[in-house]
């Protein structure tokens, strides 16, 4: 959509690249903060939580440009599609596997993986027909995963049971986590060199352009039984049935009013 409305390249690529990590690192996060809610982790020290992220995060990044490399040496001097998609799913499978299995993040090892396939390195290997195919193919096994996954969040209505406290909760946790978001965009683009108003159009767009999906309601249901989980499971749905529906549905205008001169060059 925000390539339609040939909204700023730049601007593009921060949402690409946000969306991608932001859920390996939400992973992360939740991972660790769970384990010392539980009890489970033993590193309840500022250091050993910082340990604990960079061995999932960086470990999981170190471990995907690894077998992302040692997947185009392979493929490399070949000209056969169907190898290198038979390959590029073998990279997404194998390197979620081998981080779970060395307790990094599976999320962030694929993202690193896959976006070696994306390198000027990589274009030396590929002919312009095997990343035709493969671009199909990862296409449409995005659509299918889409699919399924937003039938799946309908059906997690059947694990909630909706009361008054967590209707009224959801109701404030909302403008809170738009709120949140806001302020964490704007911190990290303190440092980069903008203008007072174009600081304020990228913190507007970015700010409702950050829905939230399948990995916040799979993370909710992810909790240990009990009244934690009753709490925060409707109130995670509600958030993300909201950011689905409402800034989901209305981000195309929002981009509009706040990028007019790009949404008019797309018409």
């Amino acid at each position: 959509m925000l390539k339609r409305l040939g909204l700023p390249g730049p601007l593009q690529a921060v949402f690409a690249g946000e969306s991608l990590f932001n859920d390996g690192v939400g992973v992360v996060i939740f991972g660790v903060t769970i384990g010392l809610a539980t009890g489970d982790s033993q590193g309840v020290a500022a250091s050993g939580i910082a340990l604990s992220f960079c061995r999932e995060a960086l470990g999981g990044g170190l471990l995907g440009a690894l077998t992302g490399w040692i997947a185009l040496r392979v493929l490399k001097g070949q000209r056969d599609p169907h190898i290198d998609l038979l390959t590029s799913l073998a990279l997404a499978t194998g390197t979620f596997s081998i981080a779970n299995h060395l307790g990094m993040s599976g999320a962030i090892a694929v993202v690193v993986a896959g976006l070696c396939f994306g390198t000027s390195y990589s274009h030396s290997i590929f002919d312009e027909a095997s990343r035709k195919e493969l671009d199909i193919a990862w296409t449409l096994i995005d659509e299918v995963l889409n699919v399924l996954l937003f039938m799946l969040i309908g059906f997690e209505i059947l694990e909630i049971t909706p009361h008054l406290f967590t209707v009224l909760a959801t109701l404030a946790v909302i403008p809170l986590s738009i709120a949140v978001r806001a302020l964490s965009v704007l911190f990290s683009t303190l440092p980069v060199h903008l203008r007072q108003w174009e600081r304020g159009r990228v913190l507007g767009i970015l700010t409702w352009g950050g829905l939230r999906g399948g990995i916040s309601v799979s993370l909710a249901l992810g909790l240990p039984p009990g009244e934690l989980r009753n709490l925060l499971l409707p109130v995670c749905y509600g958030v993300v049935v909201f950011t689905i529906i409402v800034q989901g549905l209305t981000m195309e205008r929002v981009a509009r009013r706040l990028y007019p001169s790009s949404a008019s060059r797309s018409e």
